[in-house]
């Protein structure tokens, strides 16, 4: 049975990966940074293919804006530390979708038939529903966890 992680759980998640590191850093402590530049890669492009098939992009600015930072070089004492992530203000509404709330200025509402959209001045937004992009990408990441080391293994 798989291991269930928490992506808001910082310390579970570091916990998680600390156990596997010990465990395969005795193997091959090269093949760590590979394995984690691989993991950090495909989280970031699944992350980039849910905000499209949940419909979340209209300008593709979050969407492109989906980063990794590679941190530094990965040795025995360092473990490998990548940071997946972005520095678009509205991202997390997105994930975690909004209550109802007050805007006291205009907003462009496009829609997937109307790309140009209209300016309209709202005083009250309904809220929004979240669309996750990004704790499901790291989910099916660390989910198949063993596949990223299967290929230097076999």
């Amino acid at each position: 049975m798989k291991e269930t992680k928490n992506f808001n759980d910082h310390e579970g998640i570091n916990k998680f990966l600390k156990k596997v590191i010990n465990q395969r850093i005795a193997i091959a402590p090269e093949v760590l940074g590979i394995v984690f530049d691989d993991m950090a890669d495909d989280m970031q492009t699944l992350a980039q293919q849910r905000l499209t098939q949940n419909e979340s992009v209209l300008t593709g600015l979050l969407r492109s804006s989906i980063t990794v930072d590679r941190g530094p070089t990965p040795t025995i004492e360092t473990p490998p530390k990548k940071i997946i992530g972005t520095n678009v203000e509205y991202a997390k509404h997105v994930e975690y979708g909004t209550s109802p709330h007050m805007i006291n200025s205009p907003v462009l509402i496009k829609t997937k038939d109307d790309a140009t959209g209209v300016w309209r001045y709202i005083k009250e937004h309904k809220g929004s529903r979240p669309k996750p992009y990004m704790r499901p990408a790291f989910d099916e990441v660390t989910n198949k966890l063993d596949t990223y080391f299967t290929q230097y293994f076999d």
